[in-house]
């Protein structure tokens, strides 16, 4: 769908990513400001967790369940998955638990010894999806919807260089020899989040985002799937932070890995790893 008077060209959406900055810097900060050294600090039952904001509903939902059976309050903080963040929590940022994505950053925490490596699990694999809204088949949309719209209708993508999503979803479309084609018209955003946003605006006809982002939203229907063996797999693991001040976060990432806990993560939209 067209705006009057806005040119549809390859653009970027960025006003967000100041405010995500912000919102993400103010937690950690006010979190390295109240939380002395862990020597001081009361063992609290509570469990802090940091996770990757794409799969923060699927998080919540666990953590509900686990605290109306265990009583203990889960604290869900999102940031995406970057050195920063692995550097906030060495250097004594309120976390016990950690949600990341990607083998890579999983490493990096495991070689700077932010994570207990004993505790690193894997949690699940997300998938690209073109999304569009309402309810309608994908038939609809002409079968291969992507490939039947691209290049004709606005279409939100994340930047490549932005996060996972973008750089999975550039080598999945230039798989499909769509690449060009899509980016041509394509408005160039920092996130899935900002993604949606556009879609539910009606500024653009399609998305590309993640299956956990349509899962989240009721509003959204996925007209087509990209295909999983099209970009390099987007995984997920938790761990238990090196200065984890909860005798509950381990207690947490056991009931993660439970059928009743598999079964939520399934319903938000992720394969489930063994």
């Amino acid at each position: 769908m067209s705006v009057p008077g806005c040119d549809h060209r390859r653009r970027r959406l960025r006003p967000s990513s100041v405010a995500r900055n912000v919102l993400f810097g103010l937690p950690l900060t006010l979190l390295l400001v109240a939380a002395p050294a862990a020597a001081d600090y009361p063992a609290a039952p509570d469990v802090v967790v940091f996770c990757e904001p794409t799969v923060r509903p699927a998080i919540e939902d666990v953590a509900r369940l686990w605290q109306a059976q265990s009583g203990v309050p889960v604290r869900i903080f999102t940031a995406p998955t970057t050195a920063l963040l692995l550097a906030e929590i060495a250097h004594h940022a309120r976390d016990d638990v950690v949600i990341g994505e990607g083998k890579a950053n999983a490493a990096a925490a495991r070689d700077q010894q932010v994570i207990k490596r004993d505790s690193l699990r894997p949690l699940g694999r997300n998938q690209l999806v073109v999304a569009a809204l309402g309810r309608r088949p994908a038939a609809d949309y002409g079968g291969d919807s992507l490939a039947g719209m691209a290049g004709k209708e606005p279409i939100a993508i994340v930047d490549p260089w932005a996060e996972a999503a973008g750089a999975a979803s550039k080598q999945a479309l230039q798989s499909l020899n769509l690449w060009q084609k899509v980016s041509a018209k394509s408005i160039g955003v920092v996130g899935t989040a900002d993604a949606v946003f556009l879609l539910k605006q009606r500024q653009v006809a399609l998305a590309v985002v993640y299956a956990t982002d349509v899962a989240a939203d009721p509003a959204l229907t996925v007209a087509a799937r990209l295909p999983a063996n099209s970009y390099s797999p987007v995984d997920y693991w938790i761990a238990e932070t090196s200065r984890a001040l909860s005798p509950n976060a381990g207690k947490l990432i056991a009931f993660m890995q439970t059928a009743e806990a598999r079964h939520r993560l399934r319903a938000a939209g992720l394969e489930v790893l063994p």
